[in-house]
């Protein structure tokens, strides 16, 4: 009977320790010596892809402001053009121009955006109608055809020039 006792004491206090904080943090450190060595332990992917929100854009040159909408085509395409009411499907990445900072982007829901060019900023609007089916481009937009004097969100400042890296995927089911 007293070596019953004693066995279930042990795996009382076994559960108890792993149940515990320090339990948990020795298991862990346990789990993280014996990684391979080539898996990373932590990573910013998700299923659905990767985290991009409040990351640096790539390959861009901050600026303070433009006078105008700049559309620079990185992947030319022979495809379907909007028109001022298409509903376009489109993957995107948006940033402050100053910074770089991405405030929003449809790569991290792993989903593209379906919207009404007439239901968008301005820029979006002139921007996406100079695009093609399959495309991609870089807009940049000036404050007064984005969000201007407000901002947004308190993610976009006032006053902010813009940059979208966009990818148009379609024109109303074309």
């Amino acid at each position: 009977m007293g070596s019953v006792l004693k066995r279930a004491g042990w795996l009382f206090l076994a559960l108890l320790f792993v149940g515990t904080g320090l339990g948990v943090g020795v298991v862990a450190f346990w789990q993280a010596i014996h990684q391979k060595k080539d898996t990373p332990i932590t990573s910013n992917t998700t299923p659905a892809g990767p985290k991009l929100k409040g990351t640096q854009l790539s390959d861009f040159t901050p600026m303070a402001k433009i006078d105008s909408l700049q559309t620079i085509e990185t992947q030319p395409s022979d495809g379907a053009e909007a028109k001022p009411n298409s509903t376009v499907t489109v993957n995107y990445t948006g940033a402050v121009a100053a910074t770089g900072t991405i405030f929003e982007s449809s790569l991290d829901s792993g989903q593209p955006a379906t919207f009404g060019l007439n239901q968008v900023i301005k820029c979006w609007t002139e921007g996406v109608q100079r695009m093609k089916v399959g495309g991609k481009a870089r807009l940049t937009c000036p404050a007064d055809i984005a969000y201007g004097e407000r901002g947004a969100g308190g993610v976009i400042p006032p006053n902010a020039t813009l940059l979208f890296e966009v990818e148009l995927l379609g024109i109303n089911g074309k």
